[in-house]
C-alpha cells in the first residue's frame, strides 16, 4: 500500500488506545461537555456542539496516562514517555443529516501549521507571481522543521493525529468519531502542487501526496497563512477507520426566561444528563 505523509488508522489500530479505563473516562468528559452546551430557543435551529480544543487534549492527557506537552503551534500535544510516541490532537467539525448520520463532503479545517514570518512573511508576492511550487517548498521545509526539532527534545518513535470528529449540528442523538492517523515525515519529499485545484485565481495551494485523495486534502491558504488539512469524514467511517462514540443527548429547546431559573431547575437538569448514555460502538 503506498505510503503518504498522513495515513490513516485502522479500526484495529484504533482500539491499542482504548482499554477500558480510557473509554471510561472519556464518556465522563463527553457527558460532562454536553451539559455544558448551551441550550437553543424555541424558534432556533439546534446548534452545534462546542468543545474546546484544549478540554480534548485533556481528555486524552487523563485518558491514555500521558504527559501534556506543548501550547499553541508546538508539533504535538500529548507524549507517552513509555512508549516514545506523541500526538497532535484535533476535533474537526463534520456534517450530518438530522438523523445524525455523516454525510459527504470535507470536514471542517485543522490546522497543521501556520506562520506570519519565513514562508508566511512573503505569501502574497508568491501567490501574484503564481510561484506555487516555490509557496510548497518553503511549507513543506516548515513543516519538516517543526518534527526535527520535536525529536532533539524527545525520544520520539512515532508521531500520530488523533481527531474527535463531531456533528455538525445535533440532531436524533449526537455521535462523535474517533479516528487517527501516523505520520510518515520521508514521505514529505513526495508532495507536490495539485496543478487543477490550484488555480491562477485561486487563494490556496492545495497539495498532492499529503494524505490519499479519497481521504482528504490538505492545501495552504493565503489569508490565514497556514497549512490546513480537510478530512473526507465519510469514507473514514465506511472504511473502517473509526470508532463510533453514539450518544442519547438531543439539544433541548427552550425560552430560559420563561422558566424559574432557580436551583429545582438546575437539578432538573443534572437529572437530565444522569440518564444521557454514551457507547463506544467496537
Amino acid at each position: 500500500m503506498k505510503s503518504f505523509v498522513i495515513n490513516p488508522l485502522k479500526h484495529k489500530e484504533l482500539l491499542n488506545f482504548l482499554d477500558d479505563k480510557a473509554v471510561n473516562i472519556i464518556k465522563y468528559f463527553i457527558i460532562k461537555s454536553l451539559f455544558a452546551q448551551p441550550e437553543s430557543k424555541k424558534e432556533q435551529r439546534s446548534l452545534p456542539i462546542q468543545i474546546p480544543k484544549e478540554h480534548i487534549e485533556q481528555w486524552f492527557t487523563q485518558a491514555l496516562d500521558v504527559k501534556p506537552v506543548g501550547a499553541g503551534s508546538y508539533p504535538i500535544d500529548i507524549y507517552n514517555e513509555r512508549e516514545n510516541w506523541g500526538a497532535d490532537i484535533k476535533m474537526l467539525n463534520v456534517k450530518v443529516n438530522a438523523s445524525g448520520n455523516v454525510l459527504n463532503g470535507d470536514s471542517g479545517e485543522a490546522s497543521l501549521g501556520q506562520n506570519f514570518a519565513d514562508a508566511g512573511i512573503d505569501l502574497d508576492s508568491l501567490f501574484a507571481s503564481h510561484s506555487y511550487d516555490e509557496i510548497k517548498d518553503k511549507w513543506i521545509k516548515l513543516y519538516k522543521d517543526k518534527y526535527e526539532i520535536l525529536k532533539r527534545t524527545y525520544p520520539i518513535k512515532k508521531i500520530y493525529y488523533f481527531f474527535i470528529l463531531r456533528p455538525s449540528i445535533q440532531g436524533n442523538g449526537t455521535n462523535f468519531y474517533f479516528a487517527g492517523a501516523v505520520l510518515n515525515i520521508n514521505e514529505l519529499n513526495k508532495v507536490s502542487v495539485n496543478k487543477q485545484r490550484t488555480t491562477v485565481r485561486g487563494k490556496s495551494v492545495f497539495l498532492d501526496n499529503f494524505i490519499a485523495n479519497e481521504y482528504g486534502n490538505t492545501k495552504i491558504y493565503k489569508s490565514k497563512k497556514r497549512l490546513e488539512l480537510r478530512l473526507r469524514a465519510k469514507f473514514w467511517i465506511e472504511n473502517d477507520m473509526a470508532v463510533k462514540i453514539s450518544t442519547s443527548f438531543n439539544g433541548s429547546h427552550v425560552n430560559l426566561r420563561d422558566e424559574n431559573m432557580g436551583k429545582d431547575y438546575l437539578e432538573k437538569q443534572i437529572k437530565q444528563i444522569k440518564k444521557i448514555k454514551v457507547d463506544f460502538i467496537f
